[in-house]
């Protein structure tokens, strides 16, 4: 069985686009694999996370890494009808079920992509989450995830990044909380990231399993940080 939750979350390149992400092979697998190791705590810490995030009605939210959008149906609760919310996997499978999870919901749309490539206009959420995805990134490309995040937050907007927490001991049944730890000696914590993206860190804090961090991209911030440039018209 460990075996399985091993080849689960080592996951694999998406076809032509190497090196810019894995898929989950069997998320619905993965997810239940998710209960079990929050021990039946999933739904109370999930809560948690929106309520971390700030999501008022209303708002524009961006889910990165947003599987089979479990997280992105509680951020469209909170940010009521008025609200939209945009779930970003590289999983096309994950995508094509939250898409059908969310046919009733008209504030909920999805689509296949990868943090370090956002094909998404600049900044355009109120919110960003990114819970449990950064440990799918690889190493070398997170920096560019977290600038692409910070792109397509408004000025005043917040980012809610959650993941494995290095500083404690890996989940016996999820490999991945090991590659994390390895990878923060490289990268760096959650914090460091975003402020290195041009985020303020306004809070950190635990939560079972995770470690999260609140940031803002400042009101006042240069227009023209880490957007991308405009086409030549002429």
């Amino acid at each position: 069985m460990h075996d399985t939750f091993r080849r689960l979350h080592e996951g694999r390149p998406r076809e032509g686009r190497r090196g810019k992400g894995t898929t989950i092979d069997g998320f619905r697998l993965n997810e239940m694999v998710s209960q079990i190791a929050f021990a039946g705590r999933r739904g109370r810490v999930y809560r948690q996370i929106v309520s971390l995030s700030g999501v008022r009605p209303g708002d524009s939210v961006l889910d990165v890494g947003s599987s089979g959008g479990y997280l992105a149906r509680k951020l469209a609760a909170a940010a009521g009808p008025a609200g939209q919310v945009t779930g970003v996997d590289p999983s096309a499978a994950a995508i094509a079920h939250a898409q059908r999870r969310a046919r009733a919901t008209g504030t909920l749309t999805f689509s296949v992509g990868v943090a370090q490539d956002l094909d998404l206009p600049d900044s355009s959420f109120d919110v960003v989450t990114c819970t449990l995805a950064v440990h799918h990134i690889p190493a070398r490309k997170r920096e560019a995830a977290f600038r692409e995040m910070f792109r397509v937050t408004k000025p005043g907007g917040r980012l809610l990044a959650a993941d494995f927490d290095p500083s404690r001991r890996s989940p016996s049944l999820h490999p991945g909380g090991r590659r994390m730890h390895r990878a923060a000696a490289t990268v760096g914590p959650l914090q460091e990231l975003a402020a290195a993206a041009g985020y303020q860190v306004e809070s950190a804090g635990d939560l079972p399993l995770l470690r999260y961090i609140v940031a803002a991209r400042p009101a006042d911030a240069q227009a023209g940080l880490h957007e991308r440039p405009a086409l030549n018209q002429g």
